[in-house]
């Protein structure tokens, strides 16, 4: 048997690559762990976002409501499904206006004025009446509903009330408190959300 010869040059040389192959997996490894980190961050913003958002419209909602009742009493059926960013003092930032081909933009919000026949209005003619529309950028959870960027989130101005008979529905002898925001579902067409 001949034994092989082994040079320092080679010895070195490979121990060069040996030292940069293990470098490059522990780089690989980081960015993989940034990444992660990073897309969380993202959606914990996206999330904290959304809610900030929601508090705000519940806020303008809080002070209309009592406007109401002020100038014209504790009827507040005439102000359910109307578009509560009119009612902010300035116009918020990532509001679009009425939405255009149903929904907004990524991580913006619209206001979607419901169609005659669309099946959340009883009415024949929607007129000012409609949904508030979040279309989030990352997949985020508000409350007990999950939207991402294929399912976007709606919520209606809704009376609030005391259901003295239990029906679920405002009546004439229950008593109405003020204006409150309501998740809505999003029907689903084809794979897609619709509205």
């Amino acid at each position: 048997m001949v034994g092989q010869k082994y040079s320092a040059m080679s010895v070195l040389t490979n121990s060069r690559r040996l030292r940069f192959l293990v470098a490059l997996c522990i780089l690989f490894v980081l960015w993989w762990v940034l990444l992660g980190v990073v897309e969380r961050e993202a959606t914990r913003a996206e999330q904290e976002g959304t809610r900030l958002m929601l508090n705000q419209i519940r806020s303008v909602l809080v002070v209309k409501g009592a406007e109401i009742r002020l100038k014209k009493g504790p009827d507040f059926r005439a102000w359910a499904g109307r578009n509560p960013f009119h009612w902010f003092e300035s116009e918020p930032a990532r509001y679009e206006g009425i939405c255009q081909q149903g929904r907004p933009d990524h991580g913006q919000w619209c206001f979607r004025p419901l169609q005659a026949g669309d099946k959340v209005h009883k009415n024949d003619t929607a007129g000012g009446y409609g949904q508030v529309i979040f279309q989030p950028r990352q997949p985020i959870i508000i409350g007990e509903r999950q939207g991402s960027r294929d399912t976007p989130l709606a919520w209606v101005v809704a009376v609030e009330f005391t259901d003295s008979n239990g029906n679920g529905r405002l009546d004439e002898a229950d008593l109405q408190s003020g204006l409150k925001l309501q998740p809505v579902e999003m029907q689903r067409v084809n794979g897609h959300a619709d509205f």
